[in-house]
């Protein structure tokens, strides 16, 4: 019995010594945990440039289009279309996201794009995909700046096998509505409208765009 009790006290010491560590090193581990955690939260998130901002202040909600298309090579009787846009911030308010639906003269469109501003290249870029698009998305080779209250975009792509210089531009940008026009051009030649789409605010009655 006097060995034992030696030993038992031994043991329950060793044992106490063992919890102690590990609490020790538990804390050590939170400790840690919790520093990294911070560290990677407190990592300054990007914000909005003040070219985006002002244009998702005003191209951002719900409309409805009236689309016209002049008479051209790929639209050789021309026609009007009418459809629905819902545009939106993107995540962290970086870009501008649109969502297209119209049915026409050439039968149902869906189209997606993003707009952001590159302060490298100092103008908007954009990508665009839609479902009659052969190659499924067009990324912008151009750029898009403000001027004055309009943003223009011109951009340079390959359509049917030949190069076409497009201009857009957003304008008479009201609380209830805004105007987008393209124009383009084939293998060098004059500038020749293309389309107009108009936008409405989705709700709002017809001449109350002010």
């Amino acid at each position: 019995m006097k060995l034992i009790r030696p030993m038992l006290l031994l043991v329950m010491v060793l044992l106490c010594l063992g919890v102690v560590a590990a609490q020790q090193t538990s804390h050590k581990d939170a400790k840690k945990a919790s520093t990294k955690s911070e560290t990677s939260m407190g990592m300054p998130m990007p914000k909005p440039s003040p070219q985006i901002e002002k244009l998702a202040g005003k191209i951002v909600g719900t409309w409805n289009t009236n689309e016209d298309f002049e008479v051209s090579e790929m639209m050789p009787k021309g026609g009007k279309g009418h459809g629905t846009a819902i545009i939106k911030k993107g995540p962290g308010g970086l870009s501008v996201v649109e969502d297209y639906h119209s049915r026409g003269g050439a039968g149902a469109f869906a189209g997606h794009g993003v707009f952001w501003w590159d302060d490298k290249a100092n103008g908007f870029k954009s990508v665009w995909c839609d479902n009659t698009s052969p190659t499924g998305c067009s990324v912008s080779n151009g750029l898009g700046k403000w001027e004055g209250n309009d943003v223009v975009f011109n951009d340079e792509q390959e359509m049917m096998g030949k190069k076409m210089a497009m201009k857009e531009v957003y304008t008479d940008m009201k609380p209830s509505s805004f105007t987008m026009t393209m124009d383009g051009s084939q293998d060098g030649g004059p500038m020749k409208r293309q389309m107009t789409i108009k936008y409405t605010k989705a709700g709002a009655k017809a001449g109350s765009a002010r």
